[in-house]
C-alpha cells in the first residue's frame, strides 16, 4: 500500500509534458516546466489606446467640472454651493443639468478606472524582456509541436511586445552564456533530474547547480581583478626603474579601473552612479 501511494504520489508531481493532452493544456505544461518559457504578450498597444480613451473621457469630465463651478461662481445665489458640501449635495437642480455631486461620483469611478490601467501599463512595461534564446525556444516549440492553432501561436513573434515572468539576475549575462555553452557541449551535471519532459529535443538545467556555478565565475573574476593589478604593480616597481614605473602603474591602474567598470555595468545592474562610486573607490 505504501509503494503504490509513493508511486502515485511520483507520477503526481513529476508529470511530464507529454502527458498533457495535445493542445493548450500542452502548451500550458510545457510553459509551466521551466521559468524561460513563461512567455507572454504585454499587449502594450492595447493598453495605450485605452489609456488615451480613458485620459479623453477624463478630460472631458474635468471641463465639464469646471464650467459648472464658473457657472455657480458668476451666480450670486449659487456660490454657496461652492462653499458647502452638504448644500451642494442637497440642492435639487430643475434645469435638467447634472449636479455636481453626480459629476464627481463619475469623476472618481473614472479616475480609479485609469489609475489602475495606468499602473498596470507601467508595471508591465517594467517586467523584462525575454532573451533572443528563450523567444527562439518558445518558437521553435510551437513550430515543432503545434500544440495552437496558427494564428494563435503568432504571439510568440511579437518581438518587441514579449515579456518573461522569469526573475532578472544579477548576473544575467552569464546565466545566458553558461546556459548556450550546456546546451552546445550537453554536459550532463547541470541537467535536471526530474522528468518534466520525454522529449529528447527539450533540455532542462538545475537552476541551483547554474546559479552556484556562476557564482563561482563571479569569484574568480572578482578575484583576478584584485590579484592581477597587485602583482603587475609589485612587479614593476620591482624590475623598473622609478620614472618608468610610474608611467607603467599609472597605465596599470587606468586600465584595471576601465576593466572593473566594463565588468560591473556587464555582469550586473549597477546603476551610472553606482558603477562611478565604485570605480572611484
Amino acid at each position: 500500500m505504501d509503494r503504490r501511494m509513493l508511486r502515485f504520489k511520483n507520477q503526481l508531481f513529476s508529470k511530464a509534458v507529454e502527458n498533457h493532452p495535445v493542445g493548450y493544456p500542452r502548451q500550458a505544461a510545457f510553459a509551466d516546466s521551466d521559468e524561460c518559457f513563461m512567455i507572454y504578450r504585454r499587449f502594450g498597444y492595447i493598453h495605450s489606446r485605452l489609456l488615451l480613451r480613458r485620459q479623453d473621457e477624463l478630460r472631458e469630465l474635468e471641463e465639464t467640472l469646471h464650467d459648472t463651478d464658473l457657472r455657480d461662481n458668476k451666480d450670486g445665489t449659487r456660490q454657496i454651493f461652492l462653499r458647502s458640501r452638504k448644500r451642494d449635495e442637497r440642492q435639487n437642480d430643475n434645469s435638467g443639468r447634472e449636479t455636481r455631486a453626480s459629476l464627481l461620483d463619475r469623476i472618481e469611478e473614472k479616475t480609479m478606472r485609469y489609475g489602475q490601467l495606468l499602473l498596470q501599463a507601467q508595471q508591465l512595461a517594467a517586467m523584462n524582456k525575454p532573451p533572443v534564446r528563450d523567444q527562439m525556444s518558445l518558437r521553435y516549440y510551437l513550430e515543432n509541436k503545434k500544440c495552437l492553432a496558427e494564428a494563435e501561436s503568432k504571439f510568440a513573434y511579437h518581438k518587441a511586445d514579449l515579456v518573461t515572468l522569469r526573475p532578472g539576475r544579477e548576473h544575467s549575462v552569464i546565466d545566458g552564456f553558461v546556459e548556450s555553452m550546456l546546451q552546445s557541449f550537453r554536459c550532463k551535471v547541470f541537467r535536471e533530474t526530474a522528468s518534466k519532459s520525454d522529449d529528447p529535443d527539450i533540455r532542462y538545467f538545475t537552476r541551483s547547480r547554474i546559479n552556484a556555478f556562476v557564482t563561482l565565475i563571479i569569484t574568480c573574476i572578482i578575484l583576478l581583478l584584485l590579484v592581477v593589478p597587485i602583482w603587475l604593480l609589485y612587479h614593476t616597481s620591482v624590475v623598473l626603474d622609478t620614472n618608468k614605473s610610474n608611467l607603467v602603474c599609472m597605465g596599470i591602474l587606468l586600465v584595471s579601473t576601465l576593466i572593473f567598470s566594463a565588468v560591473l555595468s556587464l555582469f550586473t545592474k549597477a546603476r551610472r552612479h553606482e558603477i562611478l562610486a565604485a570605480s572611484a573607490g
